[in-house]
């Protein structure tokens, strides 16, 4: 019996709630103030409302893809459905490649604030082989631990992490926020775009979407999950406008670990040590998922286990990862990844469910 038949290896439909919203909050949560505040300035939360109904809607059309074909199992089998087996794996590889990407990012921009604020000795290397250890033991132990690390990724943060963030309200200037509606729509738009890149990671559920117990049901948990993730990047972005300027968020790299600086306390001198610690949580879930997904479709497209794949994609996500060492280098990794991202989920995402709505209706037509 293969993995989709036996109901050990599905998940329950909530749990749909938990991927998701950790999927999309990862390091961006920490630096994406600068890229909406520029083009949307105080009214940058309406573009966070903006890039998040966008987000619904695509949510919304990657379930209705895989209602409209009930015979596949995951992105891979409907590539082959639909456009052949030539064209759809090489549509599926293309996928992988950004899901590793995917995972190249997280993983080095997350070294990189680390290497910043509290080990600034210790080389990247280092780092890379401890969380690559331990993306090798956890993928390896199935997806459903993937979902359990998601899970915890998402609870033990949310109690400890988000506390913190409230406590620079109380030098918080709330007239940052007015006028209200001082931009045009175009430049809120255009914040919506810059915002859009934040939620990536919903995507990933074209692979594990089969691994789900009852699909039907778990669509309601996946926009809650979306949902709960506006919230978060609402409640960030609202406090940084009360706290910061314009001017000053243009000049910090990472403004929601600044905000984390401001709590003291008599035995802790450095608050941002901790946020850092515990947000390793937030992080490694994001890689075993994308690595997860990269070896699942590597599984279905060339016929390698699971076991011998994740080996060779951790190997090369340490050797590219060791070439990946300026700021400059990582920014433009962060940039291509994002672009990747957004034409994924913009274009890529619904052209293909209008590719299928057409190609049923024809086939119907011809049966007719």
């Amino acid at each position: 019996m293969n993995e989709q038949g036996n109901e050990r290896f599905l998940i329950s439909p909530f749990l749909v709630f938990f991927i998701i919203h950790c999927s999309q909050v990862g390091v961006g949560v920490l630096s994406f103030q600068r890229a909406v505040m520029k083009e949307a300035g105080h009214d940058s939360w309406m573009s966070v409302i903006v890039a998040s109904c966008v987000v619904h809607v695509l949510i919304w059309i990657v379930y209705k893809i895989f209602q409209s074909a009930p015979n596949a199992e995951d992105i891979v089998s409907l590539h082959a459905q639909y456009l052949g087996k030539w064209l759809g794996n090489l549509l599926s590889v293309l996928l992988l490649i950004y899901f590793f990407l995917l995972a190249l990012t997280v993983l080095r921009t997350y070294i990189e604030i680390i290497q910043v604020w509290m080990f600034s000795l210790i080389g990247a290397w280092q780092f890379s082989l401890i969380f690559l250890l331990l993306t090798y033991y956890t993928v390896l132990g199935g997806f459903r631990v993937v979902v359990g690390l998601c899970f915890w990724g998402v609870v033990i943060p949310l109690w400890v992490i988000l506390p913190m963030l409230f406590f620079p309200l109380e030098y918080a200037h709330y007239r940052n926020l007015l006028p209200i509606f001082d931009h045009s729509l175009i430049d809120i738009f255009r914040g919506a775009k810059a915002m859009t890149v934040q939620y990536l990671g919903f995507e990933m559920l074209l692979m594990y979407y089969s691994f789900l117990k009852h699909p039907e049901q778990s669509h309601k948990w996946a926009q809650w999950g979306n949902a709960f993730t506006t919230l978060i990047y609402l409640i960030v972005i609202f406090i940084s406008l009360v706290f910061y300027n314009e001017e000053q968020v243009q000049h910090i790299i990472w403004p929601t670990l600044t905000l984390a600086k401001i709590p003291e306390v008599p035995f802790i001198e450095r608050m941002e040590y901790i946020v850092l610690s515990i947000y390793v949580l937030v992080i490694f879930p994001i890689i075993c998922l994308a690595v997860w997904s990269v070896s699942r479709g590597a599984k279905r497209i060339f016929s390698i286990k699971q076991r011998k794949s994740v080996p060779i994609i951790l190997s090369l996500l340490f050797v590219v990862s060791l070439f990946i060492v300026q700021r400059e280098n990582i920014e433009k990794l962060n940039m291509l990844t994002s672009k990747i991202g957004f034409y994924v989920v913009i274009v890529y995402i619904p052209v293909l469910y209008i590719y299928i709505s057409i190609a049923k209706r024809f086939k119907k037509t011809v049966q007719q």
